[in-house]
């Protein structure tokens, strides 16, 4: 194995030998390493995307919706609203929406107290506000109002149904349809600018679980370690969110963080995601505080096998249910089938999940510069769990991983 897919692999490989963090107590006086104690990595942040990204953005878009015969889309604030504008907006019960026409025109509709809020967002073409003790749901219906007798609408997926149901009646002949595939066809294949910023993303990712793993002792809780994650990536300016999961706790895929503290001999499982300038990472680590439990190091070696299953297949033109096998098989014949209980990964982007879906089942072909997680595990009920999660992008050579180190970190050891 090469230095940089030792490096790729995980954080800690020696940890599966049982003998990457040295077991320390608790003390009254003791507290975790304090951040000026040792200076954060220096990871380069790219700009933010730039506004003519998004103009040409609306640009292709409208294009197929003239292909596809749409006459106009409609979405609310959610992650494709960003992806069209860069405008990021929080939904509330006040309706905002946002109309893009197939003629390339752009329409936007808001509270008219939130006007100068939503005009310095970065949202695109004019504002139409209603006052608090108007309705606007047939303003936003005169939107809409484009296409002939019988417009062809797509909704963007999330919309609220509190806000789509009463176009029903003030637009009874419009055919509405799921914008989810119009946007997903764009959204999935990223740019070299998105990849960019999703690796930064990971590096800082990486960056914080190396620092968590230097601080760990006895009685540290899941609560504080996931707290004091997110007080390193503020060092960085960037939000981090995610799970730490200590002993059996760690065989519960997807558990929230507790108040037990951490033990000798327990696995200390970390999933974070960092977000920066809209684009996320979704980075796991698996290792063992102490001396390994038994098992250990059979489970742990199998899932990173089957993690490089994963890598080799994830290439341009595989079928995504086809990656989830190739991974899944290796578990499936080391007699762990039963233990692996969730799809193999997902699209990442401007959303931790997102579009492909690398399931069993479903026939999309991957593209070029596509962006999934390649994330197997193994969780063996009251003892303990191992996943091994990974951001790569698709390309013709297979995947390549957007979650390494920076350069120049020290190579993680192979195990045993």
């Amino acid at each position: 194995m090469d230095r940089s897919r030792r490096e790729v692999l995980t954080l800690g490989l020696a940890a599966a030998a049982g003998s990457l963090c040295s077991c320390r107590k608790s003390s009254s006086s003791r507290s975790p390493v304090p951040a000026a104690a040792a200076k954060p990595a220096k990871i380069e942040i790219p700009p933010p995307l730039p506004a003519a990204r998004y103009a040409q953005r609306r640009k292709e878009v409208a294009e197929k919706m003239r292909r596809d015969a749409i006459d106009a889309l409609l979405l609310t604030p959610c992650p494709s609203l960003l992806y069209l504008t860069g405008a990021d907006l929080w939904r509330s019960e006040r309706l905002i929406a946002s109309v893009l026409r197939a003629d390339g025109s752009w329409e936007n509709l808001g509270p008219a107290f939130e006007a100068d809020r939503l005009k310095a967002s970065g949202l695109p073409g004019e504002l139409v506000t209603w006052e608090e003790a108007e309705n606007p749901s047939p303003m936003l219906a005169r939107m809409l109002s484009v296409g002939g007798a019988s417009p062809k609408l797509a909704v963007e997926g999330t919309t609220w149904f509190d806000d789509l149901a009463p176009l029903s009646r003030l637009l009874p002949t419009a055919r509405l349809t799921s914008a989810t595939p119009l946007l997903a066809y764009f959204r999935m294949r990223k740019d070299p600018e998105e990849i960019a910023l999703m690796q930064a993303a990971a590096r800082i990712t990486l960056a914080v679980m190396r620092r968590l793993m230097a601080e760990m002792y006895e009685g540290l809780t899941e609560e504080g370690v996931l707290q004091r994650a997110g007080s390193l990536a503020q060092e960085w300016g960037v939000p981090l969110d995610g799970m730490v999961q200590f002993g059996a706790h760690s065989a519960i895929p997807h558990a929230a963080a507790g108040s037990a503290g951490l033990k000798e001999g327990q696995v200390i499982l970390f999933d974070m995601s960092v977000k920066v300038h809209g684009y996320y990472s979704d980075v796991s680590r698996t290792f063992a505080f102490g001396p390994a439990p038994p098992r250990y190091q059979q489970v742990y070696e199998l899932v990173q096998a089957a993690q490089e299953a994963g890598f080799r297949a994830a290439r341009t033109g595989a079928i995504a249910g086809a990656v989830d096998e190739a991974a899944r098989s290796v578990i499936r014949k080391a007699g762990f089938a039963a233990h692996f209980t969730h799809r193999l990964g997902h699209g990442l982007g401007l959303q931790v999940h997102e579009q492909p879906y690398l399931v069993a089942g479903n026939d999309l072909v991957l593209e070029e510069g596509m962006t999934v997680t390649i994330e197997p595990g193994i969780y063996l009920p009251g003892e303990f769990g191992v996943r091994i999660e990974d951001d790569v992008r698709v390309s013709l050579r297979g995947a390549e991983v957007l979650s390494s180190e920076a350069p120049g970190a020290p190579p993680a050891k192979d195990p045993g």
